[in-house]
C-alpha cells in the first residue's frame, strides 16, 4: 500500500480546501492509493459536483461495507437520491454550494452560469408549486419544463412571452400579489444587482458573447461575491426552503479521517 507524507498531506489539504476532489484524486494515483476506500469517496464527489448524481451513487454503493454503512455514508446517499428525485431542498442547497465552490476556484463564468440557471429554477420551483398546490414540488419532469410552463402561461393567464423569468414574474404579481413572502423572495431574485449579474452571464460564453469575466466585474456590481450566496438562502428562506451548504465540508472532514489510514509515521515508517 502507498503512503502519505507530509509534502504530500499539505497538497491534499490545500486540494480540498477548494473542493478540487480531482486534484486529490491525481495525487493519490502517483502513490499507488486508488484502490480504496478514501478514493472512491473522492470520485463519487468529483461525479456529484458536476451534477452526475448517477454515477456518484454508484460509486458510493461500491465502497466497503464498513465505510458504506456508517451514518455519515448513509446520509450522504440518501441526499443523493434526493437529488435524483429532484427534491427541491436538495436541488436547491447543491446548486448554491455550487455557487460557492465556483467562487472560491475563481471560476466567475461558470459562477455566472450557476446564478442563471439557479434564479431560472426557483421561478420555476414558485409556479409549479402554487399551480399544483402541492408544497415541495419535484424539480424533475414536465411539470418543470419551460415549455410546459410558457403554455400554461399563455393558455391560462394570457401572459405571452419567450422569457421564462419575466413570465412568471408577471404570473407571481397576477395571482400571489398579497403573499408577503412570494413578494420578498421575488425582490431578491429580481433585484437590479441580480439582473446585472445575468447580464453579464449573457455577455460571457455561458450565454451569448465572448467576454471574460473577472473578480473586479462581480464585485462591481454585487461587492463580495459571497453576499449573492447570502441572498439566495434569503430567498429560499421566504419560500420555506431549508438550504444546508456544507455537505462538501462535512465531507472532507471524512476524506481527512481515510487519509490518516495512510499518513507517514515520524521516521519515515507508514502503516495501514
Amino acid at each position: 500500500m502507498g503512503y502519505i507524507d507530509k509534502k504530500n498531506e499539505f497538497v491534499i489539504l490545500k486540494f480540498l480546501d477548494r473542493y478540487s476532489y480531482d486534484g486529490v484524486e491525481d495525487i493519490l494515483r502517483e502513490l499507488g492509493i486508488e484502490k480504496c476506500d478514501l478514493y472512491i469517496l473522492l470520485n463519487s464527489c468529483e461525479y456529484a459536483i458536476n451534477f452526475d448524481f448517477k454515477t456518484a451513487i454508484k460509486r458510493i454503493d461500491s465502497l466497503t461495507p464498513n465505510i458504506r454503512n456508517t451514518k455519515e455514508i448513509k446520509r450522504l446517499r440518501n441526499n443523493l437520491i434526493d437529488l435524483l428525485d429532484g427534491e427541491p431542498e436538495a436541488i436547491f442547497s447543491e446548486f448554491i454550494e455550487n455557487i460557492k465552490i465556483k467562487l472560491i476556484n475563481e471560476e466567475y463564468i461558470d459562477f455566472l452560469g450557476r446564478i442563471y440557471r439557479l434564479k431560472e429554477a426557483l421561478f420555476k420551483y414558485i409556479f409549479v408549486s402554487n399551480e399544483s398546490g402541492k408544497n415541495k414540488a419535484s424539480m424533475i419532469g414536465y411539470m418543470v419544463s419551460k415549455k410546459n410552463i410558457l403554455n400554461i402561461l399563455r393558455k391560462k393567464y394570457n401572459i405571452y412571452t419567450s422569457n421564462l423569468t419575466f413570465g412568471i414574474t408577471q404570473y407571481i404579481n397576477k395571482t400571489m400579489s398579497k403573499n408577503r413572502k412570494i413578494q420578498n423572495a421575488l425582490k431578491i431574485l429580481n433585484n437590479e444587482k441580480m439582473e446585472k449579474l445575468i447580464k453579464l452571464r449573457h455577455d460571457c460564453p455561458v450565454g451569448h458573447g465572448f467576454k471574460g469575466v473577472s473578480r473586479v466585474d462581480v464585485e462591481e456590481i454585487y461587492g463580495d461575491g459571497f453576499d449573492v450566496i447570502k441572498d439566495f438562502i434569503k430567498a429560499c428562506e421566504y419560500l420555506d426552503l431549508e438550504i444546508k451548504i456544507d455537505k462538501y465540508d462535512d465531507i472532507n472532514k471524512m476524506v481527512i479521517e481515510l487519509i490518516g489510514k495512510y499518513k507517514v509515521k515520524e521516521g519515515y515508517e507508514y502503516y495501514e
